[in-house]
């Protein structure tokens, strides 16, 4: 067997990586590791000019030396509100030179999605023409184009000034890392630690990611500091005193060492003690005070280029420089070596290989800023707005986001070309799945200011950007827009995005009359059909706002009748309100919920979008809990079309109350399944610097509740730990404390807190919040049985006025525990189980059957009881059900039966995720398509078949189905 070969030999020494040995050994391994499929994160941190850049140099050329792709990233002060601007950096270079066929391979599968953030092929639309895409599409689209090009060979990600990149890059980066031990992709980025990183969450969450080895360069120490001036200066050494005064001065920092070596040439210093005295004054502003005399000593044009350069940004054309700074191309050049070019200026290769304008920049961030900072606040100002228009002359209006980043920094003109400019880059953000960006240069568009009858449409833009990240704002914006708006049907529509906003994080009691003065206004207008409809959509949006809210019930029941009118009519709206008015039934426990519910999904009027995720996961939600047996293949449906809008919330909705369908069916393995993808479509926000909504407590109660049922306890504790309200969480955590032991006492408090919460909302339907049963079993068990008996007996008055299978059976399951004798204990149970066989819900027969077999054996009728025994334990261990099936298997031991032993192998033995991998590869996904559907890397899916295969005893493919089967 031959030995790996090593890799390859290093390049020779440079100045910059003095003391540097154990640095270049990490770069050199990651690497490495890189090529081996084994993808690593290394951080560089460190204040600046420490040698972070210098070591990510490195970086790059041993990448290029060992056969990886490298794909380098430079963030800058000036582009910080360009979204996706380093994502664009790193991987536009990937499609730009790709032939078709590559470019398709490519883009397979989720990665076409990226087309919607990176630059499109000449006769490819611009992102803002295409129809927007989610947030969660256009991260994952990114991902999986780095995959699909990292099959091809090794990437290497570089990226320099990482605290100046753009949040949606961060929240790319932030998705990334999780998932890099499993890809040939190694990402090597550079930090400052002297820019406040705490003050941005996100980039603190990126940079303390766990996936990232932190390396932090040192200082050089005086041999070194000593060594480096030597090479700089390249003359003899340095005598000891002016070595020492250097070190002391710059405190070993390299980038400081190079200017003051510099300073020293151009001024032909001698380096003896004589002369150290020329270096003590620097002390840790050195670059500032070296700029600031180099900037003293030049003339006023080249005062006013290195300005220009400073406001311009990054690889800045000669021309829009020189034009900037009022002087020809000529004199430009002149100034260009009265600065001092090429050790403060960095000229762009373009030029010199003839591609394009030549283009210049700073060779250090900190030389840029220490410029900047010398010009006047009213001079930037004014210098940027001249320089949005050079740029914009220049380009033809064909590169509006650096144009808008000028006018970010601009004195307001009341401009409405700037408005309309600042709107459009607004409109590609959001087209991006970068929501908050576009905030920002709306936000800056308002203060400029835009003409009064564009106040009104900006103001919603803004609110629909900001919605996801801060809803407050957002409401703000709306209610100013309400204020502004010209009529009544303007003002409705306004009132009804109020509502979604309400619904989704926080209910208002200021949300609820902004909608009943809305819907007031348009009961007096006469608009026609639209109006009509549009009366029908906020009518729904105000029940929804509702449903979580505590205030304005009385005023809701009052409205009731109006609203069931309403209803009573065609249209998008109508439908929409039918799904808040069979929800409202539901909680309640209005039998005929559900006919309601069948009629607002009926027709198709309802398209999946943002705008009816509520309504649609609301009405499916009332199907389930009516077993209604269309109402699966109906989530199946919407879960899909949530996959492919890239919407978080849609994905998260369709997951949880999907999870709900497999946990009432008592399919725990897949409940676990769709509710850990909901919480983790819920997370991706936390992950991402998003925010999530009132869907995290509803997911979180379901994943809990599943938990609880698997025997995962110490999982469904820390699941269930979230803060949340009491009618979501409170029923599952009583459980947990049944669950664990806990004194009754203390269950029986916190199930009665949450029937409490429930009850205040208007929730009655013991088929949606099953708080009476452990509440019940509690106050029993401390003594209090007639209150028991009381909720116990009104569950099952509430239970058969919903009339589903499943809350009738455990109803009477309930009874039965509190049975004073064992023949009413045995009658309640056979009636649970003949209840349960016409229903759906597994789990809760399989229960039913378990308390039936021990009170029949506690009655003296073991051989019935075996019998009712094996069927329960075979059901509870199909479900999945640990806690039940060990009950049971004891409960047949006692009652003289040799019950089977766990599944060490076959279908039983697989967990939650196993059985998905399982279940698609069965149904003939390959294994790309698997890892895109659930968002995990092909090697992942690998993982998992080989697990899989052998717990199902099988070798190929093709024998998956039949194994599944059993």
């Amino acid at each position: 067997m031959s030995a790996e070969p090593g890799p390859p030999p290093a390049p020779a020494p440079d100045a910059a990586l003095l003391e540097r040995g154990h640095e270049s050994a990490v770069l050199d391994a990651t690497v490495a590791a890189a090529g081996r499929g084994a993808g690593t994160a290394v951080l560089l941190e460190g204040v600046a000019g420490i040698g972070k850049s210098a070591l990510l140099r490195y970086a790059r050329d041993r990448g290029r030396v060992a056969g990886v792709r490298v794909l380098t990233a430079r963030a800058t002060e000036l582009e910080t509100s360009f979204a996706f601007g380093v994502v664009r950096q790193l991987l536009e270079p990937l499609l730009a030179a790709a032939p078709p066929e590559r470019r398709a391979a490519l883009l397979a599968g989720p990665a076409l999605a990226a087309t919607a953030v990176l630059a499109p092929l000449p006769e490819e639309p611009e992102a803002a023409a295409r129809p927007a895409i989610g947030d969660f599409a256009a991260l994952n689209g990114l991902l999986w184009l780095a995959v699909n090009a990292a099959e091809e060979e090794p990437l290497l990600l570089v990226v320099d000034d990482l605290h100046w990149c753009d949040p949606p890059s961060l929240r790319w980066l932030a998705f990334l890392l999780p998932r890099l031990a499993e890809l040939r992709i190694a990402l090597v980025a550079a930090v400052r630690s002297d820019e406040a990183v705490e003050a941005r969450p996100l980039l603190n969450q990126v940079a303390t990611d766990p996936a990232f080895t932190v390396l932090r360069p040192r200082p050089l120490g005086r041999g070194a500091a000593a060594e480096f001036l030597t090479r700089a200066l390249e003359r003899g050494g340095v005598e000891p005193d002016f070595g020492r005064a250097c070190h002391d001065a710059t405190a070993g920092n390299p980038l400081l060492l190079r200017e003051l070596a510099r300073a020293v040439r151009e001024q032909d210093l001698p380096t003896d003690a004589a002369h150290a005295g020329y270096v003590v004054d620097l002390g840790p502003h050195a670059v500032a005070r070296l700029v600031e005399r180099r900037r003293d000593r030049l003339g006023p044009r080249a005062r006013r280029f290195a300005a220009a350069l400073a406001v311009l940004g990054d690889d800045a054309p000669l021309a829009d420089a020189a034009a900037l700074a009022g002087i020809g191309p000529g004199t430009a050049l002149r100034c260009l070596d009265e600065i001092g070019h090429p050790g403060t200026v960095h000229d762009g290769e373009g030029s010199a290989a003839g591609r394009g304008p030549r283009r210049l920049r700073y060779v250090h961030p900190l030389i840029r800023a220490a410029v900047y900072a010398s010009i006047p606040a009213a001079d930037r100002a004014l210098l940027h707005r001249r320089a949005a228009r050079l740029v914009e002359a220049r380009t033809g209006d064909g590169d509006p986001a650096r144009i808008a980043a000028h006018l970010l920094h601009a004195v307001p003109a009341a401009d409405p070309h700037a408005v309309a400019l600042l709107r459009r880059v607004a409109a590609r953000s959001v087209a991006v799945g970068a929501p908050a960006e576009a905030a920002v240069f709306l936000r800056r568009a308002l203060e400029e200011p835009p003409p009064e009858p564009e106040r009104v449409p900006l103001l919603l833009e803004l609110a629909e950007a900001t919605i996801t990240q801060d809803i407050a704002a957002a409401a703000g914006h709306l209610r100013t827009a309400l204020r502004l708006a010209s009529g009544p049907v303007e003002r409705a529509r306004i009132a009804a995005l109020l509502g979604e906003a309400a619904t989704y994080v926080q209910p208002t009691e200021q949300a609820m009359a902004d909608l009943e003065h809305a819907v007031a206004a348009l009961e007096r207008e006469e608009g026609g059909v639209p109006a009509e409809d549009l009366r029908r959509r906020l009518a729904a949006t105000m029940l929804f706002t509702a449903f979580a809210s505590r205030s304005g019930r009385g005023e809701l029941a009052r409205r009731m009748p109006r609203l069931r009118e309403l209803a009573e009519h065609d249209g998008p709206g109508a439908r929409m309100l039918d799904c808040a008015i069979a929800y409202q039934d539901a909680m309640t426990g209005r039998p005929d919920a559900a006919d309601r519910a069948r009629r607002g999904l009926s027709g198709g009027l309802l398209e999946p979008s943002e705008h009816t995720v509520t309504a649609l996961a609301l009405a499916l939600a009332v199907l389930l809990l009516a077993e209604d047996p269309g109402a699966a293949a109906r989530l199946d449906a919407l879960t899909a079309d949530a996959r492919r809008s890239g919407s978080l919330r849609m994905l998260a909705s369709a997951s949880t109350v999907r999870a709900r369908g497999w946990l009432l069916a008592g399919q725990l393995a897949e409940a676990e399944a769709d509710a850990r993808e909901g919480l983790a479509a819920a997370g991706i926000y936390e992950r991402t610097g998003l925010r999530t909504t009132v869907l995290g407590p509803v997911v979180r109660a379901a994943l809990g509740e599943t938990l609880i049922l698997r025997g995962d306890l110490d999982e469904a504790g820390r699941v269930l730990a979230a803060a949340g309200p009491a009618h979501l969480l409170g029923a599952p955590r009583a459980r947990l404390r049944q669950a664990r032991g806990d004194a009754p006492a203390l269950v029986a408090r916190e199930a009665l807190e949450a029937g409490s919460a429930a009850e205040a909302i208007g929730v009655l339907n013991p088929a949606m919040v099953q708080w009476r049963v452990p509440a019940a079993l509690a106050l029993h068990a401390d003594g209090r049985t007639g209150r028991a008996r009381e909720l116990a007996v009104r569950e099952l008055e509430l239970a058969r006025r919903w009339g589903a299978p499943a809350p009738v059976g455990r109803a009477l399951r309930l009874l039965a525990d509190l049975a004073p004798d064992r023949v009413g204990a045995v009658e309640l149970l056979r009636e649970s189980v003949a209840v349960l066989e016409g229903s759906a819900a597994r789990l809760d027969l399989a229960a039913a059957r378990a308390d039936l077999g021990v009170a029949l054996h506690a009655a003296g009728r073991a051989a019935e009881s075996r019998t009712v025994l094996r069927a329960a334990l075979d059901a509870a261990d199909q479900c999945g059900a640990r806690p039940l099936t060990e009950r049971v298997r004891g409960a047949l031991r006692a009652a003289g039966a040799r019950p089977r032993r766990a599944a060490l192998s076959g279908p039983g033995a697989l967990t939650p995720s196993e059985l998905r991998v399982a279940e698609l590869a069965a149904a003939g996904a390959t294994n790309r398509a698997i890892a895109h559907q659930l968002f995990v890397t092909p090697k992942t899916v690998e993982v998992h078949l080989s697990r899989i295969y052998r717990k199902l005893g099988i070798s190929a493919r093709t024998q998956l189905a039949a194994a599944l089967r059993g």
